[in-house]
């Protein structure tokens, strides 16, 4: 292959009938159900911080190469086949996510057939967990095994395909020879600060999704990638998996460095900072608040953090520099289950993280997740008294996913609690496990039946206020439209 051959960075559309997000679940990506039946037409848009980390890696290269995100852009199977010709490349990084792998092998497929020289090179935390499906599946030449953000062989790997060298030399690859699949040795673990930053120049950052804050005032954001990797033992968390384990981290003026770029240059003032838990490490946590003051940063931004990693006087930091949400990974309101969901954690401390950040003024979303083993009907109705009582400005339900990699899919897999290992139901809105005690229907049930009676007391907090027409009341509106929503058309179950 000619040492100028052209590059594309592709992020294929949603399949039919599922609106993907592949940047999320560690990686795995997750999914809600759709009723388009064609790729594209999305919604779920947010850019992938793998696009512009290896358009960074490409640049340093000195590569030729494009980037095409069909979700951003709403491409249809046809128009992707299109476009695809159209650019006419040597070499695609595609990224693929474990709920649309079917779909996405069967749409690269396609393309092959259309463009039989084209190298196919796969990546995402699906091709760094089952690289051997992945590769049996077709339409897939080439398996990079880099843990996220997918990038740290990947010159190397494009000068091997390149220069027409064995791949047998490059680290961190699986590849079919002779109908026998090969893996290289495992990459040693890079420092993220290690990689040059991320280069947004040829992509089109208009179109993503938007951030909305406690005044229901919403803000398009671009995810910042500050650290990665995250060293607790929850069970049930993809995010070692997909991250590693050994947290490695962006420095403080690099996030903020990039953050005024694309403030100053592309025009975002939204952000999120794709980190497991932002406060992680609480002292780089408020050097990167001081850098956004100190360089009177007009922006706002969301995180995610553990509710044992908080505090007033962070949260008042957090505020000032121009956070406007936190996520907090709730999971159960069982004092018993949330020693196995989040070990270390309690529940005095989930109520105090919550109270201390509605006083912030910061919105708080609260991540739950029903199904867990020893999951039964008095368990769930104590995370609904959670729930309550800590009244989130969001609530994310999910159903317990045993993702390939994780402590609970052996746990789950040892006694026999998984419904089906068919990956387009493992979204994290669809049953694939049952507890000892509750089926898949029951699940559904007592979902729907939590949501209910959370939408009643919202739906009860709404009514009682004065001016429904200030701005302040949106969130608390939207939230109860999307309650209501899930009550009159509840997702699915696998069964």
């Amino acid at each position: 292959m000619d040492k100028n051959s052209k590059i594309l960075l592709l992020n294929l559309p949603s399949p039919p009938y599922q609106e993907v997000y592949r940047d999320t679940a560690g990686g795995f990506g997750i999914a809600f159900p759709s009723s388009k039946n064609d790729y594209g037409d999305t919604t779920g848009k947010t850019l992938h911080p793998f696009l512009p980390y290896a358009s960074s890696v490409l640049l340093d290269a000195g590569c030729e190469f494009n980037v095409l995100d069909c979700q951003n852009l709403k491409l249809n199977k046809v128009e992707v086949l299109n476009a695809i010709k159209k650019e006419n490349p040597d070499i695609i990084f595609s990224l693929l996510s474990l709920p649309s792998l079917k779909k996405d092998i069967a749409l690269l497929n396609e393309i092959k057939r259309d463009n039989p020289n084209i190298s196919i090179i796969g990546v995402g935390t699906v091709c760094h967990v089952l690289p051997d499906e992945v590769l049996r599946m077709g339409g897939v030449d080439v398996i990079l095994r880099d843990r996220y953000p997918y990038v740290a062989n990947l010159a190397n790997l494009v000068r091997a395909v390149q220069e027409s060298r064995r791949i047998s030399s490059v680290s961190g690859v699986s590849y079919i020879k002779e109908g026998k699949i090969i893996h290289t040795p495992d990459l040693p673990e890079v420092e993220l600060s290690k990689f040059p930053p991320p280069s947004y120049e040829r992509i089109k950052l208009d179109g993503y999704e938007s951030v909305t804050d406690v005044n229901g005032e919403s803000y398009l954001f671009i995810s910042v990638l500050g650290s990665k990797g995250c060293p607790h033992s929850c069970s049930y968390c993809p995010y070692p998996v997909g991250f590693g384990r050994k947290p490695t981290y962006r420095t403080p003026k690099q996030v903020v460095d990039e953050i005024e770029y694309l403030r100053d240059i592309r025009q975002i003032r939204g952000f999120v900072l794709r980190e497991q838990s932002f406060t992680l490490d609480l002292k780089r946590a408020e050097e990167i608040c001081d850098e956004i003051i100190r360089r009177k940063l007009d922006i706002v931004w969301g995180c995610e953090s553990r509710v044992d990693a908080v505090s007033w006087e962070l949260l008042k930091k957090m505020k000032k520099s121009g956070c406007v949400r936190v996520h907090y990974g709730v999971e159960s309101g069982d004092p018993e289950l949330l020693k196995i969901a989040k070990p270390g954690v309690t529940l005095e401390q989930i109520q105090k993280a919550f109270r201390i950040t509605k006083e912030a003024k910061i919105f708080a979303g609260a991540h739950l997740i029903l199904g867990w083993p020893d999951d039964n009907l008095k368990t769930l109705e104590n995370t609904y008294k959670l729930v309550s009582k800590i009244d989130p400005d969001f609530v994310y339900w999910n159903y317990l996913t045993p993702y390939p990699g994780t402590k609970i899919r052996e746990i789950a897999q040892k006694n026999n609690l998984i419904l089906t290992n068919d990956w387009k139901y493992y979204t994290s809105h669809t049953v694939v496990m049952k507890t000892r005690y509750l089926n898949a229907q029951q699940l559904y049930m007592a979902e729907r039946r939590l949501i209910r009676n959370l939408a009643k007391k919202k739906l009860q907090k709404l009514i009682l206020q004065p001016d429904l027409n200030n701005l302040k009341f949106r969130p608390l509106i939207s939230e109860v439209k999307r309650l209501v929503g899930r009550i009159f058309f509840p997702k699915k179950t696998s069964s």
